[in-house]
């Protein structure tokens, strides 16, 4: 990727530096200050463009191999290693998601063993209207929504905190999730 050729770093930290007679005796000097920093620094720059497409994907949590674990004690709270790192990078799925369906739920409940039979919406909010006390006239109306989530652990008990954390952390503020464990029969 890019530069290849030491000698094109050269030519390119050259035009880092402001120009005059001055700096450019100190390039022609192979044993000047400049020129031992340039060539002290070159190895360090040809490693980090060799790994810059592998440090792009370690800044987002849903590509990041090597920094997984801190993304995981940042975002979720907790390291879980004896998962897969797919599982783990889905378990990172952003809040911003424009919609959370059924499917998005179940493949959490997956990586955690245990099987969705119903999520139910028991109520929907009534609105009579739109005013102007920081909701747009067109713009959809804020509420809070009740979900209820009904699984089967298939014996994972021990599983339910971690996973009621990481359903939490899909859903926004606004919404208040139940839980109900064993089909709503515990």
């Amino acid at each position: 990727m890019g530069i290849n050729n030491p000698e094109q770093y050269e030519s390119s930290f050259r035009k880092l530096f402001p120009q005059g007679d001055y700096w450019e005796k100190q390039f022609a000097d192979p044993e000047s200050d400049v020129s031992l920093f340039c060539r002290a620094k070159l190895p360090e720059f040809i490693r980090f463009r060799s790994r810059m497409d592998s440090l792009r994907n370690e800044s987002k949590p849903q590509s990041s191999v090597e920094l997984l674990d801190d993304w995981e004690r940042i975002l979720n709270g907790a390291v879980l290693r004896w998962l897969d790192i797919k599982q783990r990078q889905l378990l990172l799925t952003p809040k911003n998601k424009n919609q959370i369906t059924r499917c998005d739920v179940q493949k959490i409940a997956d990586i955690f063993g245990f099987d969705i039979t119903d999520v139910r919406h028991p109520y929907s909010p009534a609105f009579f209207g739109f005013n102007y006390f920081g909701i747009d006239r067109i713009a959809s109306p804020a509420a809070w929504q009740v979900i209820h989530i009904y699984i089967i652990t298939k014996g994972n008990d021990e599983q339910a905190g971690l996973f009621e954390k990481s359903i939490k952390e899909m859903f926004l503020a606004n919404h208040i999730i139940y839980f109900f464990y064993n089909g709503g029969n515990s």
